[in-house]
């Protein structure tokens, strides 16, 4: 079988088993990458050390190291479903290991600048109230963009505060949202008309659903209104999930509610939270509180 139709064959099973067109994307987009670096072979003559070449290939490109991490694990996945179809004989992905990404330190919005933010929305308008609630969902309970866009009236449930998410993968999950994410959202969908469509957020003039580009041009007004000009839909995802550790939710938790498969993607929210490790051993100190106790009468 020559390592295109392999690939094709893949993507189909892929589509079989019910991920998304961003997923098929996805793999479509990166294993096109790999099969112009490596050529018209037949998929049984891929080798680890040719896997290894791409790899070393991938790092001389002006991409990340992150980047590079996404085509190789597109590839293992490819090559770890040819193995279990028999295509090739040597189980690959079990010795070519997932390069390691350079870590960034993640970028959170302060206090002041969460403030200038939601200072920025017209509530008086149909339009303002929906943005004001799309910022308040994704600060307050870490939704991805996709999410967002995808979620349906009746997946939002107000008075209990909990919202019923698609997320990657096609997995629904339970995110729960605060007080004030809750107000936002009942402003919004009191503006609301009866209409047929089922999607929560709406584009007010046509009554259908918003779209990615529109949330985008959204956001490049607000850096503009909040004089924040790293602002995007992302950075209010790592806020919510560094902010809600410092304050003192649980990592499992925290997993759960961004939907992520492992913890080992939700401990790099963790790098702030030394510094209130420290602050709270000075309240909670067992050696200081004994003394503290002992001079009291």
């Amino acid at each position: 079988m020559t390592l295109q139709n392999a690939i094709e064959e893949f993507l189909i099973d892929q589509q079989v088993r019910g991920n998304t067109s961003k997923t098929l994307r996805y793999y479509r987009q990166t294993l096109r990458y790999y099969s112009d670096f490596i050529g018209g072979i037949a998929v049984g003559e891929i080798t680890l050390r040719q896997c290894k070449q791409y790899y070393l290939h991938l790092t001389k490109k002006n991409i990340t190291t992150t980047s590079a991490q996404t085509y190789i694990r597109a590839l293992r996945a490819f090559l770890r479903w040819c193995f279990d179809e028999g295509y090739i004989v040597e189980n690959i992905p079990a010795r070519f290991k997932l390069p390691k990404a350079q870590r960034k330190a993640i970028d959170v919005l302060t206090d002041e600048e969460m403030r200038r933010l939601f200072s920025c929305f017209n509530l008086r308008t149909m339009t303002g109230s929906r943005d004001y609630a799309i910022c308040a969902l994704m600060l307050d309970s870490g939704l991805r963009l996709s999410e967002v866009l995808t979620l349906t009236r009746d997946a939002v449930h107000i008075p209990e505060g909990y919202c019923i998410v698609n997320g990657k993968g096609n997995k629904q999950r339970v995110v729960p949202f605060g007080l004030l994410a809750k107000k936002a959202l009942i402003r919004y969908t009191g503006r609301l008309p009866i209409c047929s469509v089922g999607t929560l957020f709406v584009v007010k003039d046509k009554l259908i659903p918003l779209t990615h580009s529109g949330v985008m041009d959204m956001f490049r007004r607000l850096k503009r209104r909040a004089d924040i000009p790293r602002l995007h839909p992302h950075l209010l995802r790592h806020s919510f999930a560094t902010r809600y550790l410092q304050a003192g939710g649980d990592v499992y938790s925290l997993q759960q509610i961004l939907g992520h498969t492992t913890l080992e993607m939700v401990k790099h929210y963790l790098h702030m939270i030394p510094q209130q490790v420290i602050i709270s051993h000075t309240q909670f100190s067992p050696l200081d509180n004994l003394a503290k106790n002992a001079k009291k009468p």
